[in-house]
Formats: structure tokens, C-alpha cells, sequence
């Protein structure tokens, strides 16, 4: 077993760092440097060296890409490669990063996830539950991030019904939203009896909501086993979104469920670990990643409740050289959460501009020469 998949079978939120998340850190720093040129190059450049990941400390010295490189450039790994899934992340002016997993990452990245839910409290694979996904049907967008991550969560229950509520009215189509038919499936699905989780887009869940309440029809009475798990944020709707505080209440009292139930995400293809609200609204950092906070103008790291850009480290991926990535959204860390749930909390604080990408982008095209 490698050092990776022995961290990724272990549970996500110890009380005390374990040594496995270094090992594996030093494993994929190896096999990522053997296998990208890119890497390679980056790594002389700063003086790096994979050995030099002895403690926590050095991870805050490993180099990154910004997340725009990898849509502006194809990072594909070369022969022979024997690719298990490739995903694309959608992003400003139609720019896609296009991910490739290879067997172990794509296993990794499936029990990661599963034990980051579990530990939450969110799985269950006896109980039979309907979802009402707010994205797009993986059968129509099988290579889209969001759609992956969607169906995923529909594999920690057992599947009742699955409605997908963007899709392609035909093919070739653009993909769109289908208010109407979202509409008839969550009534009938409120009928059966059977819990209820809804996924996706905070923003098509409170379109949703709002014709709901339109057409005059009572709120439901869901009840304690069922859920909503938003992800990907307010993106194209930012004109509205509302607090996340308002946007639980709002949902609570419609579908008839608790509070504590409506859980945010926030995550990157790029990326793949999962970042999850525990029952008081906090994300949670598992011991599958590290998040190192960094000043936008130095790029030093800065300490526990300063804003910065988010650099994202996990050792899961070795078939793409986004490992270790500076995301393009401002967060913050704090030490510890009441829940009692271990682990760092991060805290969002929106998008970040594209300043810094810039100059990550063209550190990226030199090294690529």
C-alpha cells in the first residue's frame, strides 16, 4: 500500500496531525517531479527538493501553480498513461481546466469523500433517499466537475429516485435549467415518504424555492433525515445571493427540515478534497489537504485569521500536477471549531482578482518554453 492510500484509509478528522500526510506528500512530490517537465522545471527554479517535506513547516515551501495555468495550459501526463477519468472545470470566459485521474487518484478522491461526509454525519448506505440535484445530468456531462461531485454524493445513501435539474432539452441543445420540471419532481418526491437530499447550486435551489412560494403551495415537512449540500457557490448569479444564515432559514422553513441540515461545500476539480460545513456552519479542514493562507502581494503565508489567497496542498493526486495550487479566492484559517469535530476551519471571504494569476501565468508560460 502507498503512503497515500494508507492516509486516505484512514479517518479524515484526528485529533493530532498523523506522519502519514507528510509521507505521502514526499511519495507524490517524487512521482509528480518524474512525470511532469513543467515540475520539474519549477522545482530547480525555487531550490526544491521532495525530500525536504520532514515537517509541517516545509509544506508551507512547496511550490504551486496559480489555478489559471492549468485552463490556460494541457497538463496531460505523458505515455504510457493509462487515464481512469478525465474531468473539466468551467470558469470565466469559457476557460476549462481538464483533469486527469489515473486509477489510484480517482479511488482516493471517492474514499475521501465518503469518509469527510461520514465523519459529518452524512452517510448512510442503508437508507433508502430521493436527491433533487441542482446540476448538470452526468449522463449529458459526464466530464464536468460538478456533475462528478453530484453524483458522487448520490452513492453515500442508497438511491431512490435522482432528478437532475440541468440538462440538454435535446441533443446538442445548450444545457439549461428546467424550473418547471424541478417543480413536478420535488412534489412528487415529497410525496413518497422517503428523505430527501437536495445538491447543487445554491442559486437554482433558491429560484426554486421562490416559484414555489409563487404558486402558493404549503412548505413541506421533510424532516431530520434529509438534507441539502450546496456547492460551487453563487457563480453567475452573484446579483442573488443572499447570507448564507438567511439562505438556511429560508430553506429550512420551506422544505421542513433542520437548520443543521443545509451544508456548504467548497471545493476545486483541481483540487478534489472536499471542504465541508460540520452542524455549526463551519468548514473543516480533513488531514487529507493542508490550506496555507498566503498574502497577496508577498505570497508569505500569514497565521490564523489574517485573509489571503488559499493554497490548496493534498498528496492524492499523481496523475496531474495540480497537487499543490493557489486557488483564486480569498479565505482565512482558524485553529479549531466548538463541534467538537477536529480539524482547521476555513473561512471564505469571496473571489479573488486576477492580479495575481497574472503573474503565476506567465511563471508558467517561461517554464513551459
Amino acid at each position: 500500500m502507498s503512503a497515500a492510500d494508507r492516509l486516505f484509509a484512514a479517518p479524515p478528522f484526528p485529533r493530532a496531525r498523523r506522519p502519514h500526510f507528510l509521507a505521502a506528500l514526499r511519495e507524490t512530490a517524487r512521482a509528480q517531479q518524474a512525470r511532469f517537465p513543467v515540475l520539474r522545471a519549477l522545482y530547480a527554479r525555487e531550490g526544491f527538493k521532495p525530500a525536504s517535506l520532514i515537517n509541517e513547516l516545509a509544506v508551507g515551501r512547496l511550490p504551486y501553480f496559480h489555478v489559471s495555468v492549468f485552463k490556460e495550459n494541457d497538463f496531460r501526463p505523458a505515455a504510457p498513461f493509462r487515464a481512469a477519468l478525465t474531468l473539466t472545470s468551467s470558469g470565466t470566459g469559457g476557460q476549462k481546466s481538464r483533469i486527469v485521474l489515473d486509477a489510484g487518484s480517482l479511488r482516493r478522491v471517492k474514499e475521501g469523500a465518503e469518509r469527510v461526509y461520514g465523519a459529518l454525519g452524512m452517510v448512510d448506505k442503508t437508507l433508502v433517499t430521493n436527491y433533487l440535484c441542482f446540476t448538470y445530468d452526468p449522463r449529458q456531462a459526464r466530464d464536468l466537475g460538478t456533475a462528478f461531485t453530484d453524483e458522487l454524493l448520490t452513492s453515500f445513501t442508497a438511491r431512490g429516485r435522482v432528478h437532475y435539474a440541468i440538462s440538454r432539452p435535446r441533443p446538442g441543445a445548450e444545457f439549461r435549467f428546467d424550473l418547471e420540471g424541478t417543480l413536478a419532481a420535488l412534489r412528487e418526491m415529497a410525496g413518497t415518504g422517503l428523505p430527501l437530499r437536495v445538491l447543487g447550486f445554491p442559486a437554482h435551489v433558491l429560484f426554486t424555492l421562490r416559484a414555489w412560494r409563487e404558486r402558493g403551495w404549503p412548505s413541506l415537512r421533510l424532516g431530520k433525515t434529509s438534507w441539502v449540500m450546496t456547492g460551487g457557490g453563487w457563480k453567475g448569479h452573484q446579483g442573488d445571493a443572499i447570507p448564507k444564515d438567511e439562505f438556511k432559514a429560508q430553506v429550512s422553513s420551506w422544505l421542513g427540515l433542520p437548520a443543521a441540515n443545509i451544508r456548504d461545500l467548497y471545493g476545486l476539480v483541481e483540487h478534489g478534497v472536499p471542504y465541508v460545513e460540520c452542524r455549526r456552519g463551519r468548514m473543516h479542514v480533513p488531514d487529507y489537504a493542508r490550506v496555507i493562507v498566503r498574502d497577496p502581494r508577498t505570497l508569505e503565508a500569514l497565521p490564523y485569521g489574517r485573509k489571503g489567497l488559499l493554497h490548496l496542498v493534498t498528496p492524492y493526486l499523481t496523475s496531474f500536477p495540480s497537487y499543490s495550487v493557489l486557488a483564486g479566492d480569498w479565505g482565512s484559517l482558524a485553529p479549531r471549531c466548538p463541534c467538537g469535530t477536529a480539524g482547521e476551519i476555513l473561512s471564505l471571504h469571496g473571489r479573488a482578482g486576477k492580479s495575481p494569476a497574472k503573474g503565476c501565468a506567465v511563471t508558467a508560460a517561461e517554464l513551459l518554453k
